[in-house]
Order: structure tokens, then C-alpha cells, then sequence
């Protein structure tokens, strides 16, 4: 379970598939970490794809650090005994800090209004969770190259996100709680596991 930070007085656990970046070290100890994991995978991804992978984590981790997140994770999906020809794809899923204007659930309908304002082709709604309620977005961006780990490059391909924004009780912020993907196909199971993510939420105040 990730531990509440200064930023976030809260907690929330996160399937143990994950492999956690640890935002406390640097880029190349993640990196060394993911090349590890992806070298015990059956079967091995290439050498493209491993040098592809750690590129990215590294790209990831500055972005990361640099929009103020306080968790991030990444599922590795590939072949299986009952699926020999499944793709390798990854998942990230990640818990960022952002301000809010209002600290009560005023917040939550402002936000969604203003998210569906500034975001017209996206799906916005509020749903409330164990913890109060929460805006969700779901957006398709198109990026010119794959962003996924596991990908060795190709043409243009649709990136699916999904944010939870959980408004932090008596503070001027909240968590936003995302996950991103290029493998649409297993979308649902994604959804499902950020859902079982957020029920677990906390707050610590």
C-alpha cells in the first residue's frame, strides 16, 4: 500500500501486479528495475523493445515528478498459458496532486462543468465513491508514434485515459487518480482496476 505523503494525506492500495516507480529514487534505479522485470518475462521481449521501455520510463519520470505525482505504477500484460499470442502492452496508472479552487463537494459539479466545457469530446460525469464524491474524464488522444513501453515504434495510435479527481476534505487540492493505455482491447479490466483502486481510498486527517 502506498504510504500518504505531505501533498496527499491519504492512503490507497493498488493490486500487487503493479510495479511501483519509486519517485524517491532516481530515473536510472527505476529504469535498472523495469529492465530487470522485463528480462524475466516468457517470452523475452527484445532488446528493441527493452531499450524502447527504458527510454520511456525515463521520459515518464521526469514528467512525472515535474506535475507533482505521489504514486505511479505500471502493469506488464503479455502472453499466457491460455493466451500464447497475446501482445505485450502496459498499463500506468498514477496519483497526482492538483489544486482546487473549493475544498468541499462544491468542487466536485464545478470541476465536472468546467472539465466538460474545456474538454467537449470527452466523457465527463460525477459518481461517488467510499470516500465522497469524485469527477471522472475519459478522453482518446491520438499520438503520432506509440507511447506504449512494450512498443518498438509505428504510425499514429489511440492513447485512452481515465482520471478519478477526489476532491481532499478541508484542503485547497485534490488527488487525480489516472490510468493510460494503448491497449483498448482489455479496457474494461483497466476500468475495473482503477474502480477496486479508488474504494480503497483514505483520508488520514
Amino acid at each position: 500500500m502506498p504510504a500518504a505523503t505531505i501533498d496527499l494525506p491519504l492512503s490507497f492500495s493498488v493490486p500487487e501486479e503493479f510495479q511501483d516507480i519509486d519517485l524517491t529514487v532516481s530515473a536510472e534505479a527505476n529504469t535498472n528495475k523495469l529492465i530487470g522485470e522485463l528480462t524475466r518475462l516468457t517470452p523475452r521481449p527484445s532488446d528493441e523493445q527493452i531499450a524502447h521501455a527504458a527510454l520511456v520510463q525515463q521520459s515518464m519520470y521526469e514528467m512525472l515528478t515535474a506535475a507533482g505525482a505521489v504514486y505511479a505504477g505500471i502493469l506488464l500484460a503479455g502472453p499466457t498459458e491460455d493466451e500464447p499470442g497475446r501482445h505485450l502492452s502496459s498499463l500506468m496508472l498514477t496519483v497526482t496532486a492538483r489544486p482546487s479552487e473549493l475544498s468541499n463537494d462544491r468542487t466536485v459539479h464545478r470541476l465536472a462543468r468546467t472539465m466538460g466545457a474545456i474538454y467537449p469530446e470527452a466523457e465527463v460525469g460525477v459518481v461517488r465513491l467510499p470516500s465522497g464524491p469524485a469527477v471522472l474524464l475519459t478522453e482518446d488522444s491520438k499520438v503520432e508514434r506509440p507511447v506504449n513501453l512494450l512498443s518498438d515504434g509505428g504510425g499514429p495510435t489511440v492513447v485512452r485515459q481515465l482520471h478519478v479527481f477526489v476532491p481532499i476534505p478541508g484542503r485547497l487540492a485534490m488527488a487525480d487518480f489516472s490510468i493510460a493505455t494503448e491497449n483498448l482491447a482489455e479496457w474494461d479490466d483497466y476500468v475495473d482496476i482503477l474502480g477496486q483502486v479508488c474504494t480503497t481510498i483514505e483520508f488520514t486527517d
